[in-house]
């Protein structure tokens, strides 16, 4: 039996979805998986999102505390539970209409000469370029057996180029992260994944010789050409702006969606305490400071809480401040006065609510005392003292 999940969905400004941050129950760490067929810029957003989701747990929140403090940032929907992590990486594996086009929208449409020359390439594949020819596997006199090595004609580096002057292969496919598309049994490709086979066909060469023999022997190659030439020739005929997204087969390795289907992230709910995880909750930050001669600290600390814990943060920051925020010039006469005044003006957000309900997220925080029963806080009298007897003395001795 597996245990329940909560995630966040995380949108760019654009609308298009990031990749989902989840956690499973019990567990004690927050989890990250971008969406594969996002773009080249979500990709590198995502990187970002990663490296937020770590600092935030940093901070000692639980899992749970840390989707729920990342819920309210923006293009973030709300924390939704789901029966198992399958269910976020079902969602991860999303491919919709908006992806499709944006690789569609690398082809240079504009470049009849560079098209003519992709169905002259292809037309003029013999028989002999297609029985690829490999090189290497022989053994050295010292030993050592040479890699083999595919040896491809000067037919096949044409129509390679080819593909490559169309635009057809674009590093907005992530292809290491996505399954090479196959033909459907009638042996056709919709031109978009006409893009993504040989965008993974071509470049994966790199990575493995033999990618391009085996895209053609397999009949892959010719299958991804017809397709992109039939899209040149009459983009609506192949793809009307009806036709539904999940009309081509995708090997159980992606889910299509039509834009509209996508869930849309719901306004932010009701705020939680990061501490407790109760509610409501006000999003207020306090703040304290540290004076020490020549040297200043600084400290703040952020986010929902609820109307217990936002007062035991609210007293523990302001009596270190009234203790240790004097003890230099700056810090007498600029950065602790400014600190107390900022601290008053937050905690009056926390006073306004009313008692929290039950906590989710962990134990609640205890206010203890007030700051004027804090004997520590009377600390503060000792700098003051010490400037009003200057200003006595001052005015003593000017008279």
């Amino acid at each position: 039996m597996t245990n329940p999940v909560h995630y966040i969905t995380v949108t760019a400004p654009h609308g298009e979805v990031i990749g989902y941050a989840w956690a499973e129950a019990g567990s004690d760490d927050v989890e990250w998986i971008q969406r594969k067929a996002s773009s080249v810029s979500a990709y590198e957003a995502s990187t970002a999102w990663y490296s937020r989701i770590r600092e935030a747990r940093g901070r000692g929140l639980t899992p749970l505390g840390v989707l729920h403090l990342l819920s309210h940032e923006p293009g973030v929907g709300p924390v939704t539970e789901t029966a198992d992590a399958a269910t976020v990486e079902e969602l991860a594996r999303i491919v919709t209409r908006a992806d499709d086009q944006r690789l569609l929208d690398q082809l240079d449409r504009d470049n009849p000469e560079a098209w003519r020359e992709l169905a002259d390439a292809f037309e003029s594949l013999t028989d002999e370029d297609r029985d690829v020819r490999w090189g290497g596997g022989q053994k050295s006199p010292s030993g050592a057996i040479h890699v083999p090595f595919p040896m491809y004609s000067q037919g096949v580096d044409r129509a390679v180029d080819a593909l490559l002057r169309v635009g057809a292969v674009t590093p907005e496919h992530r292809w290491i992260d996505n399954p090479v598309p196959t033909p459907s049994p009638d042996g056709t490709l919709r031109p978009a994944d006409a893009v993504r086979a040989a965008t993974a066909v071509i470049r994966g060469e790199k990575f493995c010789d033999g990618s391009i023999d085996n895209a053609l022997k397999s009949g892959l190659l010719d299958a991804v050409v017809a397709s992109l030439r039939a899209w040149y020739a009459d983009p609506s005929a192949v793809q009307p702006p009806d036709a539904p997204a999940d009309a081509r087969p995708d090997n159980g390795q992606a889910r299509r969606l039509p834009d509209q289907d996508l869930p849309e992230p719901p306004d932010p709910s009701s705020l939680m305490c990061r501490f407790c995880g109760g509610s409501p909750a006000a999003d207020v930050a306090f703040r304290a400071h540290r004076g020490l001669v020549v040297l200043m600290g600084f400290r703040r600390t952020d986010g929902p809480m609820c109307m217990t814990c936002g007062l035991a943060v609210y007293r523990a920051l302001t009596t270190h401040t009234l203790a240790w925020g004097w003890w230099s010039p700056l810090s007498l006469f600029v950065f602790a006065p400014l600190t107390l005044i900022r601290n008053v003006l937050a905690v009056r957000k926390v006073r306004k609510l009313p008692a929290p309900g039950p906590g989710t997220l962990g134990p609640r925080y205890d206010p203890g005392v007030p700051v004027r029963r804090r004997p520590r806080a009377y600390i503060a009298f000792i700098p003051l003292l010490w400037v009003l007897f200057m200003i006595v003395t001052g005015l003593s001795g000017g008279v």
